[in-house]
């Protein structure tokens, strides 16, 4: 075959599958989900901050599956008991919609707080509304985050 021929039939060719693969590496795919700031604060009754920890916002209801589908979200609880939340591995912030709230905490934490280990357990519902929630504050309807003050004096000096 004569060589201008042949590359007459494979220039073409290969033009197509550079365009194929630009179209393809050009993100036409799923970016995501829609994600709105939800920080805020996470306070036993009394008003003191819980902390070690974390939070998990666990969607509220029948989950479904697709690239459509609400996502729960977390955070790591930080001493003063506020959080911003992420959706793994989305990024930071949240899905619209309804979330039982739920906790995650160290040792020495109170057995009272318990119940909200669970999103079948735990009674706080929070709706996150389409502008999001940049000053949220969650108050646990139990007295405190730890047995005694010593407890939480002892954790703070512990990490300073």
């Amino acid at each position: 075959m004569h060589p201008r021929l042949l590359s007459s039939r494979i220039l073409p060719v290969a033009g197509c599958s550079g365009w194929l693969l630009l179209l393809m590496m050009s993100g036409c795919g799923e970016r995501g989900p829609v994600l709105v700031p939800v920080k805020g604060k996470l306070l036993d009754k009394v008003g003191n901050p819980i902390f070690p920890g974390s939070v998990w916002f666990i969607v509220d209801g029948q989950k479904a599956e697709g690239p459509g589908a609400a996502k729960d979200a977390s955070s790591l609880l930080h001493e003063d008991g506020s959080f911003t939340l992420r959706t793994y591995p989305y990024g930071e912030g949240a899905m619209v919609g309804r979330y039982r709230v739920t906790i995650s905490l160290g040792a020495g934490s109170s057995p009272r707080l318990a119940k909200y280990a669970g999103p079948k357990t735990s009674d706080v519902v929070v709706d996150v509304p389409e502008q999001g929630l940049t000053d949220l504050v969650v108050r646990l309807g139990e007295e405190a985050a730890f047995p005694d003050q010593s407890s939480r004096k002892a954790f703070t000096k512990g990490r300073r």
